[in-house]
C-alpha cells in the first residue's frame, strides 16, 4: 500500500509545472499512536525506502529498554544488537513495528533536558521515543503522523508539511522537543522572521508565523494566564528587536517545579525544529517573571543556528549582550541598569580574549562571547557611520536562511553579519581574538564610551570620544515600542 502511494504521488509530482515547487517525498514515514494505558504508550510503524537493510537505533540503553515487541514487516520478532534493530529491505521498503513506554522512560529519566512528565503530560527530546534510522548517507527526512486518544496532544517544533510534521536536514538526536499527552497547548501567531523590516510583508499570511506553547501539569488556572501573558509580552519584546519573530515557528514548553517561585533552567534545542524549555515556579510570581532573563535569552538563541565547532563562546555572548538590550528597549530596564551590568560582569570574560576566545570555558563563554559582541557593535556603527548595528548584523543572518533550524561554521555565520552590514567587523574580530588572541583592554574601553562607576552607581558621561556611539547601543537608532508590563496595562 505504502509503495502503491508512493508510486502514485511521483506521478502527481511529474504533472506539476516546475513553478510549482512540488515537496519531495520523504526517506522516511512514521505512523505513531498515543494511548494513555495506566501511562503513556506509543505505538510506532517506521516505513523507510532503502535499497539495503536499516538499523533502527535506540539513544542509549534507557531508550532501548523502553522498547517492545519489535518486528519487522512480516511480523518476525527482532532482537537489539548495541541498542539497534536491523531491518532488511524488501522490494526497495524497510518496515518497522514497536511499542513504547513513554511514561516509564520519562519517569526513570525525570531531567527537563531530556524528558520530564508532570500529571499526564510529557514533554522529551524525539530521540527519546523515536528511534534512528541508520543506513543513509545523510541523515534521512523524516514524515511523522500521530494519532492520539481522547484528550491527548502531540506536537512539536518540526515544520508541517500537509499532514504531517517533518524532520529534515539533522538526525533525530538533535530534533529537538517534542510534547505528548494531557497538557495545556496554546499556538499563539506571532510576524515570521523579518516581516516587520521595511518592505516587509506583515499583516499577509506569507507573514505569519506560529509560537506553541505547551505548559505540563503544575500550576493553577490563574497561574497559567499570567505565563501566557508573559511568553506573549516577551515574544514581543523579542519581535521589536528583530522585527519579527525569531522563527516561523517554534514550540516552548513550561515545565512547573514545585521547588521554586520563579524561573529556573532554561535550554535550547536548535536541529530540524527550533525549540525551548523553560523551568517555571508552580507559585507564579508575575513580577519575578518579567524581572527574570532566562526566557528572553533562550528565545535569543532561537533567532541563530547552532554554531559548529568550539563556539559555544558565539552563541552564549549573543544571547548574554542582547538580553538586556531587549528588555530595555521594551521599557523593563533602564539604560544605566545594562551598562551597570556589563561594567560589573564583562570582566569575568576578558581572561579568554588572552587564550583565544576558541578557548573558552564555563562563564567566560557567557561575558567573553559578551564583550566581543560589545566590540562588533561598535565595530559596525563606526563603520556605517550610526546606520547599522549587532541587531543588523543577527537579524540580516537570520533573514538570509540561518535560523535556529541549522548548524553552520562559524566563518559561514560571521560572513552572513557582514553581508548583512555591509561591513567586515564580525570576521575582523574572529581574526584579531579567535585566531591571535588578542587581548582587550576593559577599562580603556569604558573610558573612550564615557562610562565610569562612582559611589556604587553608574555614570555616563557625554563629552567622552565615544559616547556617541555609546547612545545608539541599548536603545537604538530605530524607534522601538514598548511593551508595556500587566502592572501597567
Amino acid at each position: 500500500m505504502f509503495l502503491r502511494t508512493l508510486t502514485a504521488a511521483m506521478l502527481v509530482l511529474a504533472s506539476m509545472p516546475a513553478s510549482a515547487q512540488p515537496v519531495p517525498a520523504p526517506d522516511c514515514t512514521v505512523d505513531g499512536t498515543l494511548s494513555d494505558e495506566g501511562g503513556l504508550r506509543l505505538d510506532i510503524v517506521y516505513r523507510c525506502r532503502s535499497a539495503g537493510a536499516i538499523t533502527f537505533h535506540a539513544d542509549g540503553d534507557r531508550v532501548a529498554g523502553k522498547v517492545t515487541e519489535f518486528r519487522d514487516g512480516d511480523g518476525r520478532a527482532l532482537l537489539p544488537s548495541a541498542n539497534g534493530w536491523r531491518v532488511e529491505s524488501r522490494n526497495g521498503l524497510a518496515e518497522a513495528r514497536y511499542r513504547y513506554d513513554l511514561t516509564g522512560y520519562a519517569r526513570a529519566v525525570d531531567q527537563a533536558s531530556v524528558a520530564v512528565q508532570r500529571g499526564g503530560g510529557v514533554l522529551a527530546i524525539l530521540s527519546a521515543w523515536l528511534l534512528e534510522p541508520r543506513g543513509y548517507d545523510r541523515p534521512p527526512t523524516i514524515d511523522i503522523r500521530m494519532t492520539t486518544g481522547p484528550g491527548l496532544v502531540f506536537t512539536s517544533g518540526l515544520p508541517r508539511v500537509g499532514d504531517a510534521w517533518r524532520l529534515t536536514g539533522t538526525t533525530v538526536r538533535f530534533a529537538g522537543y517534542s510534547a505528548l499527552g494531557r497538557l495545556h497547548l496554546e499556538e499563539v501567531a506571532v510576524p515570521a522572521p523579518g516581516s516587520l523590516r521595511p518592505g516587509g510583508r506583515a499583516g499577509q499570511e506569507a507573514g505569519q508565523g506560529t509560537l506553541r506553547v505547551v505548559l505540563l501539569d503544575g500550576v493553577s488556572e490563574t497561574g497559567r494566564a499570567v505565563l501566557m501573558d508573559w511568553v506573549r509580552r516577551t515574544a514581543e519584546a523579542q519581535t521589536n528587536y528583530w522585527q519579527g519573530f525569531t522563527a516561523r515557528q517554534m514550540l516552548l514548553g513550561l515545565v512547573p517545579v514545585g521547588s521554586r517561585r520563579g524561573v529556573g533552567y532554561g535550554r535550547t534545542v536548535p536541529g530540524g525544529g527550533v525549540t525551548v524549555m523553560v523551568e517555571v515556579g508552580t507559585e507564579v510570581d508575575t513580577r519575578r517573571l518579567f524581572d527574570d532573563w532566562v526566557l528572553t535569552h533562550e528565545m535569543i538563541h532561537t533567532g541563530m543556528p547552532f554554531i559548529r565547532g568550539r563556539s559555544t563562546w558565539f552563541m552564549e555572548g549573543a544571547a548574554t549582550y542582547v538580553e538586556p538590550i531587549i528588555r530595555a528597549r521594551a521599557g523593563w530596564k533602564t539604560e544605566e541598569e545594562v551598562w551597570r551590568e556589563w561594567v560589573e560582569s564583562m570582566p569575568q570574560g576578558i581572561g579568554a580574549f588572552t587564550i583565544g576566545l576558541a578557548n573558552a570555558s564555563g562563564r567566560q563563554n557567557y561575558w567573553g562571547g559578551a564583550t566581543f559582541m560589545l566590540l562588533a557593535d561598535l565595530a559596525i556603527r563606526r563603520a556605517t557611520e550610526g546606520a547599522k548595528g549587532l541587531e543588523d548584523c543577527l537579524a540580516g543572518a537570520l533573514w538570509s536562511g540561518l535560523d535556529g533550524s541549522r548548524r553552520v561554521d562559524l566563518a559561514d555565520y560571521a560572513a552572513a553579519c557582514d553581508r548583512a552590514t555591509g561591513t567586515t567587523a564580525v570576521a575582523g574580530l574572529i581574526e584579531r581574538h579567535v585566531e591571535r588572541a588578542e587581548p582587550v583592554d576593559l577599562a580603556a574601553l569604558w573610558r573612550e564610551l564615557g562610562i565610569s562607576m562612582v559611589g556604587g552607581r553608574v555614570m555616563l558621561d557625554d563629552r567622552a570620544a565615544g559616547a556617541r556611539w555609546r547612545k545608539m547601543i541599548v536603545m537604538g537608532m530605530r524607534p522601538t515600542p514598548r511593551v508595556r508590563l500587566p502592572w501597567e496595562s
